[in-house]
């Protein structure tokens, strides 16, 4: 559900105009107009809402969205109170829809706050002892906590918030985001950057990005990390993670509480990771899975499944590392014994 602080919201829309917009059908009360576009378990009665998984039927049942795009196979489980607007491909009507409701986001400008004529808008808000570094940029409505320091050529967009004794490093860019107290963003660092997000077709059509960033007390970022905002729910690192350099996580990537990703690690988008979990260099996660609490992923691994509470995996597809050091003595020993007949 997007945030009135970052993004300006073009509708009201009723569903016969969302109809006519993604070449559907309205098969309910075309004339009821809907404020927005949001997830399943986000979505209320004025917002729309899109399916295209059947395994997530329970999510469909559950969801409160007034009105929801579907497929018309998928029309009988929407529940009754739902208004229903089929199409031929609700990914991409979803997009078209987002477009319409948020068009400035759709169209991949600077982050707010880049290009105004003032370095601190006149409707930022800065606490007490707040130190500015030569060539800052504060956009408007941002909120910078008592004794936050931010470094030189950094730019904290429109709305953004930062709590206290935070420190900001040079040239970093902070968009669509709330931060807690005392995180260390080293420089060049981007957090709140569209996510890659497209509905494949004829062409890629652009999916507006309308989530942020959440990012709780005591996170560290490490230089050139890059984090990109929702889709339509939130990016959210918890309280006391460290990431180090160039970390990516990807579109509503949740990371729990304590947990510690070294160099070059890559998130795939929707995937979580509980509490403590530790992350080795250059390792991947693929989208939409769970790493469950007290995992450890070794270096260089490629985790394709989600993982129970204290796994812990090596190798590309990841697996249990015991699993993975027997594997590679057999080999070992299969490689010794050929050599051994041939000669």
């Amino acid at each position: 559900m997007a945030d009135s602080r970052f993004f300006h919201c073009e509708g009201p829309l009723t569903a016969g105009q969302i109809a006519q917009l993604v070449g559907g059908t309205c098969t309910g009360d075309s004339a009821v107009s809907y404020n927005g576009l949001a997830s399943l378990e986000k979505a209320n009665q004025q917002m729309i809402g899109f399916f295209t998984n059947p395994k997530l039927s329970d999510q469909l049942k559950g969801s409160q969205a007034g009105a929801m795009l579907v497929r018309e196979a998928h029309a009988e489980l929407c529940p009754a109170h739902m208004n229903i607007i089929t199409c031929e491909d609700p990914y991409r009507a979803m997009a078209h829809v987002a477009q319409a409701f948020y068009p400035l986001a759709a169209r991949g400008r600077p982050m707010p706050g880049e290009g105004q004529e003032n370095a601190v808008h006149d409707t930022a808000q800065l606490g007490d002892n707040v130190q500015l570094s030569h060539g800052a940029v504060i956009g408007a409505g941002a909120e910078i906590g008592s004794g936050t320091i931010i470094g030189a050529g950094a730019v904290i967009g429109q709305g953004v918030v930062i709590g206290r004794d935070c420190v900001i490093g040079p040239n970093s860019t902070i968009g669509y985001c709330l931060m807690g107290n005392r995180v260390i963003v080293h420089a060049g660092v981007v957090v709140g950057s569209d996510g890659f997000g497209f509905a494949p077709g004829a062409d890629f059509l652009k999916i507006p990005q309308l989530g942020r960033v959440i990012i709780q007390d005591d996170v560290e970022l490490g230089a050139n990390t890059a984090i990109d905002r929702g889709a339509l729910n939130d990016t959210v690192i918890g309280e006391g993670t460290k990431l180090d350099n160039l970390v990516h996580l990807a579109h509503n990537v949740e990371i729990g509480r304590h947990c510690a990703l070294t160099a070059g690690v890559a998130i795939a988008g929707g995937a979580r990771l509980g509490d403590y979990v530790q992350v080795g260099g250059h390792a991947g996660i693929v989208g939409h899975i769970e790493v469950g609490s007290h995992s450890v992923i070794g270096a260089h691994a490629l985790v394709t499944k989600s993982l129970a509470d204290k796994s812990d995996v090596s190798g590309a597809p990841a697996r249990a590392r015991g699993a993975l050091y027997r594997d590679q003595a057999f080999l070992t020993k299969l490689r010794k014994a050929q050599k051994t007949s041939s000669e």
